[in-house]
Parts: structure tokens; C-alpha cells; sequence
């Protein structure tokens, strides 16, 4: 239906949407929606499924105490991208319900562009701080969840698909109070309840897998198989209860392979039988911000006997004597600094840590006042004077246990054209400080530690 042609929408749903409403009323989470202090918000594309989710819950927010805002994603993806903002405000004001509009940048970083605009429309949903997120996901949408995953090879977590209410991970709740009506149903409520609403062009492209699952494959499920979207619920609820004890079984087993530092012990991990391996090595991953895939644990396992640098979005899985670390992704250091001679904590912008710099009666490195050190970044061919020659920062690293990718967020201290000390692990042993002279020693605490 044509979004140009507005009716104004009534202020509480009336008997059309009292199915809808009914529905919401049953999935109502009472546990985290107080009357007077409780905030919900909806995710308002403009479509038909999020239009009659906002209307029929006005009514019940205000006759629940509940404070109800909405919010819109503009993707900029579309021409009509304003069109459909400017129809949410219209809405928002005929409800008198605040809505908030945030305009996002979509990078698809090489990946596709649905599940792109997909996790960008996510994070500005969470900046809103609502207590509980309402989103109008209907049986359709389960369903094609359901086969979109099973087609992907999904296991139970990926085949629960879509539960009602789930922590959001930013601190809130995502609640979908429509998954027990087909889209058929609600169409049926907004024209009935004289409602308008805008049509997203993208969802009739088959090029997109879901839209090809919606009007390739459906049409002929139902035709043999009326029954699906139920069958496909239970399926997804099935999924659901086994992931659950999935997740409890690794939440109990996980601790005694996560040492203090929080990097996964291999070797007693590969002592496990596959099944097991795949189960905890995906477990921590995703408590670490990491996307799973088949294709990833299959890696990591075979690379965990030896050592290993990959990444994965935003993170940086780094294997190293049988342990596995995953860290922010981001540039190594490439600036120099002059390093100011004073005892304490001596950040250095640009390096992922901070500086100790304390005086010691006995050993340290002799520094005669006005002395300039330099802090650098890792150079090839690197050595330090060690006894009676120099011996290379390669062997040093080795010796210390010191993984490779730390070796290179590492600074190295320089005084007089030659390497001073790499603090922590070693110190130049012609700059020694005799007895009676004072010396100073450096450390290096990396961020995070």
C-alpha cells in the first residue's frame, strides 16, 4: 500500500487490532515491565508488521504505566530511505508516541549487505537504553529463520532462530510479542483497522535468500505441508531448549580451561572428543565478540597444535604454546616517542599499554641526567647486549614466552643509537648501573591485563 496516501491512525487499537492486542497481553514480560518505570521501545521500519505493533501497543503501555517510544533506522540504503522516515514521524505524532531517528552508515566490510545493515540496525536500536526493545517479528519470519538456518547448516542454537524475549547484550531485552501470528493475519488487522504503511522494495528481490525462501520456496511448502509455520515453531523451540543445555554444559566446563589471563587451554581441549572440542571452542568464542562458523572452528582446531594468527571482524585470534587469545583487532605501534625520565606510570599514546618507570638503589640501567630515551617500534634484526656480545631479541622473546603478536605491541627502549632495554624481559648489559649508582627500571603493562 502506498504510504502517500496517510489515514490517521486511531490514538488505541480498536476491535481489528484486539487479535494483536490479545497476542501482546500474552507475551507481556511482567517481570521487566513495571507499571511507572519501565521503558519500551519499537523498532518501527514503517512496514505493516512494526505499524500495527506500534498501534496496538499505545493502548496497552498507556493502561499499563508503561512509557512507549520508537525508534527508526534510516539504512540509507534505499531512494526512498527519507520517504520512510518522514511516514514514521507522521505516525509516531498522530500516536503521540517520541520517536527517535538514527541514521546509520552500512559497511558491508566484504561481507553481505543484509546481515551489514543488519547489525548496524542493532547497535542504534541499543543506544537508546530501553529496558525492553519490541520487535514485530510475526510466524513467517520464524519460519523462514528456521530454513534459512537449517540451510546454512545451522546446529540448535542457530535452529532456535527467534525467541520471544532474549537478553540484547547491551544491557536490555529484545521482545517479539507477534511470533504466534502468520503475516497474513496482521495484514488483515491493519486493513480492517484502516491502517497505512510503506513497502520496502528490497523485500521483493529474490536475490536476497530469505525473500527467495519467502516467495520461491513457501509457496510450495504450503502446499504441501499447510501446517509449517507451527511444525517449524516447535522445531525452533526444540532447538531452543537443547541450546540452552548446551550452554549450560559449557558455562560449567569452560572455567577450568580459561587460565587467569583469559586464553583457552588447547591441549586438554584437544584431549576431548570432536563433538566436545567443536561445543567449548564455539563457546568461548562467542563470549568473546567472535562470528562462529563451521568453517572457523574446523580452522582453529586444526591449526591449534601450532601457532596461529586470524582474524575475524573485529577480533584477532592469536595461538601460541597451546593457548588460544582473542583481542581487539587494531594498527600495531609505528610511533616513536621520547620518554620522559619520571618514576611512575607513563602512558604512550599510539602503544596498547603503560610504562613503569621506577629508581633503584641496586641494578637498573645507568642514565646520566638529560639523557634522551626513545620508546620504537619493532625493527628487523634486532639485538641486545647480553654478557660479553649481543644476542638477539628474537631469542629473548622465546625465552621469556612471550607470544609473537605480543613481541610486536612490545616497545623497545633506545638511548644513544643502540637498544636500551625491552622492559620486562631484558636490559642492555653494558648499561648496567654499577654498585652505588642508581639505576632505573622499566616495565610494561598491556592494556587489558
Amino acid at each position: 500500500m502506498d504510504a502517500s496516501r496517510k489515514k490517521t491512525p486511531p490514538d488505541a487499537p480498536d476491535a481489528p487490532l484486539a487479535a494483536v492486542a490479545a497476542a501482546i497481553a500474552t507475551h507481556w514480560p511482567e517481570t521487566l515491565l513495571r507499571s511507572g518505570q519501565s521503558h519500551v521501545e519499537v523498532a518501527l521500519s514503517g512496514g505493516v508488521d512494526s505499524v500495527v505493533l506500534l498501534c496496538a501497543l499505545s493502548s496497552l503501555a498507556t493502561a499499563r504505566g508503561v512509557r512507549l517510544t520508537a525508534v527508526h533506522v534510516h539504512h540509507g540504503l534505499s531512494p526512498n530511505a527519507d520517504h520512510w522516515a518522514a511516514f514514521c514521524t507522521a505516525l509516531c505524532a498522530r500516536l503521540q508516541v517520541p520517536l527517535r531517528i538514527e541514521r546509520v552508515r552500512v559497511d558491508r566490510g566484504g561481507g553481505s549487505l543484509e546481515a551489514a545493515a543488519r547489525h548496524a540496525r542493532y547497535r542504534a536500536i541499543a543506544a537508546g537504553g530501553a529496558d525492553v526493545v519490541a520487535l514485530a517479528h510475526h510466524a513467517d519470519d520464524l519460519a523462514e529463520t528456521v530454513l534459512l538456518q537449517a540451510l546454512r547448516g545451522g546446529g540448535a542454537r542457530a535452529l532456535a532462530a527467534m525467541p520471544v524475549l532474549r537478553q540484547s547484550g547491551h544491557g536490555g531485552w529484545l521482545w517479539r510479542p507477534l511470533l504466534q501470528l502468520a503475516r497474513a493475519d496482521i495484514e488483515q488487522a491493519a486493513r480492517r483497522a484502516g491502517l497505512d504503511w510503506i513497502e520496502d522494495e528490497s523485500n521483493a528481490d529474490p536475490r536476497y535468500r530469505r525473500n527467495a525462501i519467502r516467495h520461491q520456496l513457501v509457496p510450495v511448502l504450503a502446499n504441501h505441508f499447510p501446517d509449517y509455520r507451527r511444525q517449524l515453531a516447535r522445531t525452533a523451540a526444540r532447538a531452543a531448549d537443547e541450546a540452552a543445555v548446551l550452554a549450560d554444559v559449557a558455562a560449567s566446563t569452560l572455567p577450568g580451561l580459561t587460565g587467569a589471563d583469559g586464553a583457552l587451554a588447547l591441549t586438554p581441549l584437544l584431549q576431548r572428543s570432536p563433538p566436545w572440542q567443536r561445543l567449548l571452542l564455539a563457546a568461548y568464542l562467542e563470549r568473546q565478540a567472535v562470528s562462529v562458523s563451521p568453517a572457523l572452528l574446523e580452522t582453529l582446531l586444526a591449526q591449534a597444535a601450532h601457532g596461529f594468527e586470524l582474524r575475524v571482524g573485529d577480533r584477532v585470534l592469536l595461538g601460541y604454546r597451546g593457548t588460544l587469545l582473542v583481542r581487539p583487532d587494531g594498527p600495531l605501534p609505528s610511533v616513536t616517542l621520547i620518554l620522559p625520565l619520571v618514576e611512575g606510570e607513563v602512558p604512550l599514546p599510539g602503544w596498547p599499554g603503560t610504562l613503569r618507570l621506577s629508581r633503584q638503589a641496586v641494578g637498573g640501567v645507568a642514565l646520566a641526567d638529560g639523557s634522551r630515551v626513545e620508546v620504537r617500534p619493532p625493527a628487523d634484526g634486532e639485538t641486545l647486549a647480553q654478557g660479553v656480545g649481543h644476542k638477539a631479541c628474537r631469542k629473548l622473546w622465546q625465552e621469556a614466552g612471550l607470544a609473537p603478536w605480543r613481541r610486536q605491541r612490545w616497545p623497545r627502549l633506545w638511548a644513544d643509537g643502540a637498544l636500551l632495554a625491552l622492559p620486562g624481559i631484558a636490559v642492555a648489559s653494558d648499561r648496567l648501573a654499577r654498585p652505588g649508582e642508581t639505576g632505573w627500571a622499566f616495565g610494561w603493562v598491556e592494556s587489558g591485563q
